[in-house]
């Protein structure tokens, strides 16, 4: 007897395993520049040309549990807020102490993100794979206002430059990648350009 597919089974089709990368994209559709992850998700997912898997969550909460299961790397895509100009992008590994407190917040649903997942997932002795942070900066995330300007242009990037975003993502331990890197609106340093 097969198990039951769990909530995000249902909704996103069974995790592929061995899968290199995940991408998934989080935040909220209906406010302003919090749709940024699944905004990016979205056209890439419309590219049809990227060889990670792709998953749009509007809702993570337990979600997440699945979501960093069968997988080597995830990419988590979200909005942030740190006080950097909108539009600019952090590229973060995680758990990072230099940020985590912030992070964990852009990360959570109703009470429910990034850290309490991987203390759940250690506790029942699952093992997490290499994970990080993509955040984008916004400027408003009043329910029903459009994107910014600044966050649209930030999409863009991160869209057409997503090859190379990954190759970077892929050699990051080789590359000694271990910190937050920031890339402020027209910094050419953002991978691809």
């Amino acid at each position: 007897m097969s198990k039951p597919a769990s909530q995000y089974e249902r909704e996103h089709g069974a995790a592929k395993a061995g899968a290199c990368l995940r991408v998934v994209g989080l935040g909220n559709p209906y406010a302003g520049d919090d749709s940024v992850g699944l905004e990016i998700v979205n056209r890439l997912r419309a590219r049809g040309d990227t060889e990670c898997e792709l998953v749009a969550l509007a809702r993570a909460g337990v979600a997440l549990v699945e979501v960093l299961r069968d997988v080597e790397a995830v990419l988590l895509i979200d909005a942030v807020s740190s006080g950097s100009p909108a539009g600019t992008l952090h590229l973060i590994p995680l758990p990072s102490a230099e940020v985590e407190p912030r992070v964990l917040v852009s990360l959570s649903s109703h009470g429910w993100g990034l850290a309490e997942t991987l203390e759940l997932m250690e506790a029942l002795g699952r093992p997490f794979p290499r994970l990080a942070l993509l955040g984008v900066e916004v400027e408003t995330v009043e329910p029903g206002a459009p994107r910014s300007k600044e966050v649209e242009a930030a999409i863009d990037i991160v869209v057409s430059r997503f090859s190379a975003l990954w190759e970077y993502l892929a050699g990051a331990e080789k590359n000694g990648w271990s910190g937050p890197l920031r890339f402020v609106p027209g910094d050419t340093t953002f991978p691809g350009l």
